[in-house]
């Protein structure tokens, strides 16, 4: 069975990229360090516990994506500044997603900051690919979304440790909506709370299947080329009052700035100048 590389925090980010490159996913111990996980999962104690598993969608292939006993919530800059500090302005991710989506932007901003908190019995998500939120804009030459998954419980193999097929991000593009393997073709992302796994938006995963009587805490954070409609509408979610207290770099990920193209125009503007006006 593949396994994914593991990494320290520290490690160089050209080492990082590397195995990123190869494989379509890496893990990095502790992105977080134990009091922001610890700060993050204390900010969120009350949502977990008010949020019913499973999608309001009411389309049937959405509610077998989020699955039933899975519970999913957005908005967490609203809901904890830990998650600001420790997740958004992360800086192995931001490091990351630098290198892999700047070639093809002027800059990004938060695709989703998500929990998926997968519950006891619930079946593995079928396998997809990220960008493929984005069918028009994907190309095989580059990235246009880069994610991580923080562990903020362990993940096991047992609990619904996320399923990476190592080397697809190679594979031609096009839509994947659920994808035969074995288990000779998969690697499960097993890391320690406070681990991240980062991973391509090319590269074929979903969640495992949680066969134990305890619960996986997940997080996701993604970016996308700032040129792209993110699947989280952050500025109506993160309000003019709250973002205005965090920092600067906070703010252009959340949508509370203005996309300047190189070469061309200016987009998500505020009566024809830079939303970021709007904090002078």
């Amino acid at each position: 069975m593949p396994e994914l590389t593991t990494l320290d925090s520290d490690a160089p980010i050209d080492d990082v990229l590397a195995a990123l490159h190869r494989d379509g996913g890496v893990i990095v111990r502790d992105m977080l360090s134990e009091d922001g996980r610890r700060a993050i999962v204390e900010d969120l104690a009350s949502d977990f516990g008010a949020v019913a598993p499973g999608s309001k969608s009411g389309m049937e292939l959405w509610e077998t994506f989020h699955g039933a006993n899975t519970i999913r919530f957005c908005g967490l800059a609203a809901r904890s500044r830990a998650f600001v500090d420790h997740a958004l302005l992360n800086p192995v991710l931001a490091a990351v997603a630098d290198r892999e989506l700047l070639p093809g932007c002027a800059d990004y901003w938060l695709n989703t900051g998500q929990v998926m908190a997968v519950g006891p019995d619930e079946p593995a998500q079928y396998l997809h690919r990220d960008e493929n939120n984005w069918p028009q804009a994907v190309n095989p030459d580059r990235e246009v979304t880069i994610s991580c998954m923080f562990a903020l419980s362990d993940f096991t193999r047992g609990n619904g440790a996320t399923v990476v097929v190592p080397g697809s991000q190679a594979l031609p593009p096009g839509l994947v909506r659920g994808h035969e393997v074995t288990d000779a073709d998969v690697a499960y992302a097993e890391m320690s709370a406070g681990s991240g796994m980062i991973y391509s938006g090319k590269v074929i995963h979903g969640a495992g299947a949680n066969t134990t009587d305890g619960w996986r805490y997940g997080m996701h954070v993604s970016f996308v080329a700032g040129w792209l409609r993110p699947e989280e509408a952050s500025p109506i979610q993160v309000d003019r009052d709250r973002v205005a207290t965090l920092p600067e770099r906070a703010r252009q990920l959340l949508g509370w700035s203005s996309y300047h193209s190189d070469g061309g125009g200016r987009i998500w503007l505020v009566d024809f100048e830079d939303a970021s006006r709007l904090f002078d």
